[in-house]
């Protein structure tokens, strides 16, 4: 796919980001007129416990295969959702953790959408440099990029009415962007 067509990709996902948001509580409400409160808390539990899962069992593969960075891999994968485990303790809302998945997907579109850069150098060894800063600068612009689209989702809420602008959606917004990039550095590898 050409570069423009994936930042198509990117806008239409960030658009749908910013149509949704104020509609969701509308969403859990019909949700919760047609099931039960605990229902609708379940299932969305269920699906993040469901993509966890999904994660781990990726880790895991990397693990057993013996690949380099394995570890560090399942480590910070795992920290991710400890962190977010121990937070959720003291804010009990099941649906706080859908922030995860969200930004991980936008993480993984933004990075994808800065593509690789072509580097043509005399010697492999300078090349092999020049490709290695680059790739390190994508993930740091993907990251500041999710990052900043998660603040501004936030802030959208403030003034939107029955939604909230907290730290705390913050601090998972940019969680769930490098859970994404985590994700996609480990598949790439």
């Amino acid at each position: 796919m050409k570069t423009s067509g994936k930042w198509t990709i990117v806008c239409v996902y960030i658009i749908g980001i910013f149509v949704i948001t104020p509609y969701l509580p509308q969403l859990i409400q019909a949700a919760t007129s047609r099931w039960s409160r605990l229902d609708v808390s379940r299932f969305v539990l269920g699906v993040e416990i469901a993509i966890a899962f999904l994660i781990l069992i990726l880790a895991l593969e990397f693990l057993i295969h013996r690949r380099k960075k394995s570890a560090l891999f399942l480590v910070s994968v795992g920290g991710i959702f400890l962190l977010s485990f121990v937070i959720y303790q003291f804010i009990p809302n099941p649906y706080e953790f859908t922030h995860l998945p969200e930004y991980a997907i936008l993480s993984m579109l933004i990075i994808r959408a800065l593509g690789k850069e072509k580097v043509r150098s005399k010697s492999a060894e300078k090349e092999e440099k020049l490709k290695s800063v680059i790739i390190k600068n994508s993930y740091f612009l993907s990251a500041m990029a999710t990052g900043i689209i998660g603040t501004g989702d936030e802030i959208y809420q403030y003034f939107l009415p029955n939604r909230f602008f907290t730290l705390y959606d913050i601090s998972l917004n940019i969680l769930g962007g490098i859970l994404g990039l985590l994700i996609y550095w480990r598949i790439r590898k």
